[in-house]
């Protein structure tokens, strides 16, 4: 059988791929329930970490890669700083949740 140079060599249309699911001997709902199941492994996610914040009202939004983008950004709303989490990487989050005890009178 020859193919087209443009078609992939495996390609699938979903009437193709219900076909396969028959004679697999798979059930259409057994076939829906694994994909479903597959669909909703936990997968590893990384969170960017930008270099550079906004700093606006006491908080920091860290969405900049480069000063250029940030002090863009923050043209008549805020500054922009280095953001601490990538400036102090060993540093809880929240330092406000530190392990002193204030002193009770």
């Amino acid at each position: 059988m020859y193919r087209n140079r443009g078609q992939s060599k495996n390609p699938k249309s979903p009437v193709q791929f219900l076909i396969g699911i028959r004679t697999a001997g798979l059930s259409p709902l057994a076939a829906f329930v694994l994909g479903m199941a597959t669909a909703l492994l936990p997968e590893t996610v990384h969170a960017q970490e930008y270099a550079w914040c906004l700093s606006r009202e006491g908080y920091l939004y860290c969405f900049y890669k480069t000063q250029q983008q940030c002090q863009w950004t923050a043209s008549g709303v805020g500054g922009c700083a280095l953001n601490p989490r990538l400036l102090f990487p060993n540093k809880p989050r929240d330092s406000s949740a530190s392990s002193v005890v204030p002193n009770s009178r």
